[in-house]
């Protein structure tokens, strides 16, 4: 970007340096850029060949420099119009906006926030494939449904062709084997859907393997006329609306009354994550959403690969490879109208913000234990003061003199709050940096609780919150404490 903006700086330089702007054309440029000495900031390269791809390349980046210039005979220079169509010529355009109605209020550092809705594709060659295309396919259908419906034929044909042009690397092949059209349902099981609505005809196979904490016995197998489901296996089940829904078996035990019963984890696919339809459509994840289910509201079995994946670049062209093979053995299955096989790879954590490895360890033990039950209990709402120099808040310690991070929108009402707008999130702030200078509890352990006890800090300023100047030039990791003691002074930290 800043070799870009170097390089833009110095053709303005050149065209304002003319008693005419479009004096010189965009070859004529080119050539003078290309005579820049080697040590030049805007050097490139002696090759005019050279020179013309970089500038054509990073046309968008140079034309919205020259679009913030004040000079008008500039912005309409023979240099604009000639990079303009060699970019054309290229098919190396963006995709062409629509204005917003309403102007952006008050400056804008980034040139993409201006951009609106979309209104129709024109491809960018460097960058189409047909992971990108499924994507902004979706989108159309969702959001303009109108435009998808014109000359669907001969762009779907320009897409193919464009596409068929970008596939030369094999590194990308995983992505590319998306299907462009829209998701087709997966072919319903050969082995019709069982209500199970009685347990009479179910059976447990194999030896009691246990005792749940009540003193209900464990097992690890269970039978029900063709079906055979096991601990560590995967089924399907419906929920009151309807929809179906992934368990992974933890473990199955009978009630004291003899109901069969069975605890799981649900699985949830790709699409239902933040990954939305960016995401494999056979790939699952496992969540911390437990579930307990009798076996007469299973409906089907499922497969579901459960792997333990390498982790480090000297795995990578290994698990590579492993993926095409799986890939490859997916689609024969589809052709044939066999069901879909399922792998799970990651634990979904939404409330943490990420994807974690799988506790493999922990995972389908049989034995009346689950992980994800047993995080949740840890994770209580506990509260409990500590002889006034600390207090206990959720299974986690807080002393007098420690730091810890406190909402924005305690401090300024309002801000904190995420909105969503033109691709940006706005509005959104980070935690506040406290320190802890004491603890003010009501007399009596029986009365303290979160809503009448009381903290006091002292504050920690990030360089955004003082200026933006500061914010451009700091560390994102330095803080600032303010004080006023007959003058006002800085104090710097790092968190």
């Amino acid at each position: 970007m800043l070799k870009t903006a170097r390089l833009a700086v110095s053709i303005l330089t050149l065209l304002k340096e003319q008693s005419r702007a479009s004096k010189l054309s965009f070859a004529e440029v080119i050539k003078r850029v290309a005579e820049f000495d080697s040590v030049h900031p805007a050097f490139i390269s002696s090759n005019t060949t050279l020179v013309e791809r970089y500038v054509v390349v990073h046309g968008q980046i140079i034309l919205q420099q020259f679009a913030d210039f004040p000079d008008v005979s500039i912005q309409r220079s023979a240099f604009v119009t000639g990079l303009t169509l060699k970019m054309e010529e290229r098919r190396h355009t963006k995709l062409v906006m629509k204005k917003k109605s309403q102007a952006m209020k008050g400056e804008n550092l980034n040139p993409s926030a201006k951009m609106g809705p979309i209104l129709r594709k024109k491809l960018m060659r460097a960058t189409t494939t047909r992971f990108i295309s499924k994507i902004w396919g979706d989108y159309y259908a969702t959001h303009f449904p109108e435009d998808t419906k014109e000359g669907d034929g001969n762009a779907q044909k320009e897409i193919d062709e464009e596409l068929e042009e970008n596939e030369d690397d094999d590194d990308i092949e995983e992505d590319l084997n998306i299907e462009m059209e829209q998701a087709v349902k997966t072919p319903p099981s050969t082995r019709s859907s069982k209500s199970l609505k009685s347990c009479k005809e179910a059976r447990w196979k194999g030896q009691i393997a246990g005792k749940t904490v009540s003193g209900e016995f464990l097992y690890k197998c269970v039978t029900f006329q063709d079906l055979s489901i096991g601990v560590g296996q995967s089924v399907s089940l419906e929920d009151d609306s309807g929809e179906a829904i992934m368990c992974f078996v933890e473990y199955m035990y009978e009630k004291h009354d003899g109901t069969k019963k069975i605890h799981g984890r649900i699985l949830q696919k790709g699409v239902q994550t933040v990954l939305g339809n960016a995401a494999n459509e056979r790939e699952v994840f496992l969540t911390n959403d437990c579930q307990e289910f009798e076996l007469g509201d299973i409906k089907e079995l499922v497969t579901v690969n459960v792997q333990l994946i390498p982790w480090g670049h000297k795995y990578r062209k290994e698990n590579s490879e492993v993926n095409r093979i799986e890939g490859e053995k997916a689609e024969a299955r589809k052709r044939k109208g066999l069901p879909v096989e399922y792998f799970c790879k990651s634990l979904y954590l939404p409330k943490k913000g990420g994807f974690f490895s799988i506790p493999h360890d922990k995972l389908g033990t049989g034995t009346g234990s689950c992980s994800s039950c047993e995080e949740r209990n840890q994770d209580g709402d506990e509260f409990k003061i500590l002889s006034g120099t600390g207090f206990v808040f959720k299974n986690i310690r807080y002393n007098v003199h420690d730091f810890l991070y406190i909402r924005p929108d305690f401090f300024s009402q309002g801000e904190g709050y995420e909105t969503y707008k033109a691709g940006r999130n706005v509005g959104l702030k980070p935690y506040v940096v406290c320190h802890v200078l004491s603890i003010d509890a009501p007399d009596g352990s029986n009365k303290a609780h979160p809503e009448s006890t009381k903290i006091n800090v002292r504050r920690f300023y990030r360089p955004d919150d003082i200026s933006s100047t500061k914010a451009y030039t700091s560390d994102i990791r330095e803080v600032r404490l303010f004080c006023l003691i007959n003058a006002s002074f800085f104090f710097k930290c790092c968190i």
